[in-house]
Formats: structure tokens, sequence, C-alpha cells
């Protein structure tokens, strides 16, 4: 057990450490967390529009057209990561926009061409912010690979619930023409009756266009 004399030290150390408590410091520690926002499992920070998100997440998740629990779980993911990409492009071009509002030197300034003038300033961007760039493209590197990895897992597990589908077709439909009642937990399917038989109708309709 620690010393009276221990136990003191500590009380008094974390009195030290209760965090920023002036308005700029409080301010700093914010900024932290916006920094650090690339891996955070914020999606939209406090303070921002959600309704950004929820319409790329409903157009996206759309598209993808998950079914059940695990492709659905995946989908979220895949949005999620995808969002924090496209944070992270932001970032990178807002830090190099503010190389704009830096002081520039006098022979940059004087260069009357905007784009010739611009892109020096932005190589001046970088040179001086060349540490944070570089974090936010490891960062934005590390999420696409995470991207690739879960639209892979994403299109296997689609393939996987396609076949079992397909077989509980068959099965169904085997039952059917020989008159056998058919229940899908018999065997083993994830798919209920009614969901089967909704896919027979729909590959009805679509021999029914050829």
């Amino acid at each position: 057990m620690p010393s009276t004399a221990q136990s003191t030290a500590n009380k008094e150390n974390a009195k030290l450490s209760t965090g920023p408590r002036t308005a700029e410091g409080q301010r700093a520690s914010s900024l932290n967390a916006v920094r650090h926002g690339l891996t955070s499992q914020l999606v939209v920070f406090p303070g921002e529009d959600v309704a950004p998100y929820e319409k790329f997440r409903a157009d996206l998740t759309r598209e993808l057209r998950p079914q059940g629990t695990i492709e659905h779980m995946l989908a979220d993911n895949i949005v999620n990561t995808q969002w924090r990409i496209e944070r992270a492009v932001k970032a990178e071009a807002n830090t190099l926009a503010l190389g704009h509002f830096d002081a520039v030197p006098p022979l940059i300034a004087a260069i009357e061409e905007p784009d010739r003038r611009s892109a020096l300033v932005e190589a001046i961007a970088w040179e001086t912010r060349e540490k944070g760039l570089r974090n936010i493209q490891r960062h934005e590197a590390r999420l696409q690979r995470q991207l690739v990895k879960l639209l892979a897992e994403f299109r296997e597990q689609q393939k996987r619930r396609k076949a079992f589908l397909d077989e509980a077709v068959e099965v169904k439909q085997f039952h059917d023409f020989n008159n056998m009642p058919f229940d899908s937990r018999d065997f083993g399917f994830d798919f209920t009756a009614t969901e089967i038989q909704t896919e027979i109708n729909r590959r009805k309709r679509l021999l029914q266009r050829i």
C-alpha cells in the first residue's frame, strides 16, 4: 500500500492533471480532437451538420443493397470508412489552403499570374506543414486499405448468400413439384419460406421477359 506521503503526493498531482482550464487551453484541446478525427470512432463531430452524412449513408447503402445482419454491418463499416477517406482528402486540401493566409515572400507575392502564384504558395504550405500532411496521407492510405478489405469481404458474403439462396430455391421447388411440405428451418436456411418464394417469383418474371 502507498504511504501517507505517497497518497498525498498522488492527490496533489491529480489536481494538476484536470485538463485545460483557460478558454485558450480548452480550444487547443478541442482542436486536438479534430486533428485526430481520422482515427476517431466519431463519424460526425459535435457541431457538424449530420444531414450530409445521413444522405451519403443512405445513397451508398442503397447502392450496396445489403441483406441480413452481417451484410448490413459490413455496409455500415464501408460507409463510415469511405466517409473518413473523404474527410482526409478535405483535411489535406484545407491544410494546404491555410498557406494562402500565411505571410507570402515578396518575390512570390509580386507574381502576376494567379495560377503560378497559387502553386508556389501551396508548395511553401507543403514545406511548412509537411509533418501534418504526411500524417493525413498515412491515415488516408490506411483507410483505403481497410476499405478494399471491407469491400472484398462484403462481396464474398453476398456470394455466399446467393449460393445459399440458389440452394434454397432448388429445394423448395423440388418439394413443391412433389407436393411435399417445406420448412426452410429443416434445412438450416436463414431464409423464410416467403423470402424463398419471392425469389422464385422474381426469377419467373425474368424468364417471362426473355
